[in-house]
């Protein structure tokens, strides 16, 4: 989450002058899915050491017995393991995954070395992975950390091996990066991971000044240079995997779904007024009860052009009237 604060406004009469200061306040599985688990992927972890990195984590088995759809016999516990290229697109180890489920090699595992992922087994009678009942799995992976020059992250996807067919968890797959930390998840069906990293954003925020606004109508202010505008610098590299929510609040509180204005000599006189900022996808119409899509430019730079509009009563008297307002950034989740 990023908050981006600054004052923006002052306004005085005749005419009434505004001022505002800102503040700153990919490859779905083609498979089956199943309730292969209890709740979710837990006690993750993800440690480099030297040139080799170790993963774990713990998940709560579920019987398999009605989840496996309609075949005759379960077989075994499966894991999927991938990793990413630099356009986000999932891939095989270029080398080997030590994988232990419980502490247990999935001995006389056939692995599938397919073209994104290679996936684990094990015959019948190698313990846990064998385990058709309840039970609780710390699941690790050592590999090499060159694995990771491309992308900082590894992807896991727990299954169900039938006799038919192979069920994965049905609320996605673990990923873990080693900038994170955490357990996040790519639902099942999604075709792009999330960025890696969490990204630094900077901001370049003016103070807005709205000069002599006039009573009884509606004023009209854009700002276009890059001086007025409200900019945003950031390490590009990542940006496209995220989805961002822009939202704002203000100091003087809101009415009818208008910011407000407050006189510097009497704060029960207000001017209602929107923002409008357009430059980053489709315009963002502030005030909004919820966060906005934002999307920023692969350049590493994204500036939004902003519009007011106010309202001055015809009999408020001449005076400064501001506000404060605080812009904040975050993720979807």
């Amino acid at each position: 989450m990023k908050s981006i604060r600054k004052v923006i406004m002052r306004c005085s009469m005749p005419g009434l002058l505004a001022v505002l200061w800102l503040c700153t306040g990919r490859v779905a599985w083609a498979a089956s899915y199943a309730e292969v688990i209890d709740g979710t992927y837990e006690n993750c972890s993800l440690v480099q050491s030297g040139d080799r990195v170790a993963a774990s984590f713990t998940v709560r088995f579920q019987a398999a017995s009605g989840n496996i759809g309609n075949s005759l016999y379960f077989m075994s516990r499966g894991l999927a393991v991938f990793f990413f290229d630099e356009k986000g697109n999932r891939k095989r180890s270029d080398g080997t995954v030590a994988v232990t489920m419980n502490g247990m090699n999935p001995t006389n595992s056939l692995t599938e070395f397919n073209s994104n992922h290679t996936y684990y087994r094990s015959n019948v009678g190698v313990a846990h992975w064998s385990n058709a009942g309840r039970f609780t799995a710390t699941i690790s992976a050592e590999f090499a950390a060159s694995e990771l020059n491309k992308w900082p992250a590894v992807g896991f996807h727990v299954s169900n091996e039938s006799n038919l067919d192979r069920f994965y968890v049905q609320k996605g797959a673990l990923y873990m990066a080693l900038k994170l930390g955490g357990c996040r998840l790519i639902k099942a069906g999604e075709a792009t991971p999330p960025s890696p990293v969490t990204t630094e954003i900077t901001v370049s925020a003016p103070d807005w000044d709205l000069g002599e606004l006039a009573r009884g109508k509606e004023t009209t202010r854009t700002f276009v240079t890059d001086e007025q505008r409200l900019c945003f610098a950031y390490d590009p590299k990542f940006i496209e995997f995220d989805k961002y929510l822009i939202s704002a609040s203000n100091r003087n509180g809101v009415a009818e779904s208008k910011f407000l204005l407050a006189s510097a000599e009497n704060g029960n006189e207000t001017i209602p007024y929107t923002l409008s900022l357009a430059g980053g996808g489709a315009p963002v119409a502030l005030p909004s009860i919820n966060g906005l899509p934002l999307t920023l430019s692969k350049s590493g730079r994204t500036c939004l052009t902003p519009t007011f509009k106010a309202w001055a009563g015809a009999t408020l008297k001449s005076t400064d009237f501001s506000d404060v307002l605080t812009f904040t950034i975050v993720t979807q989740p």
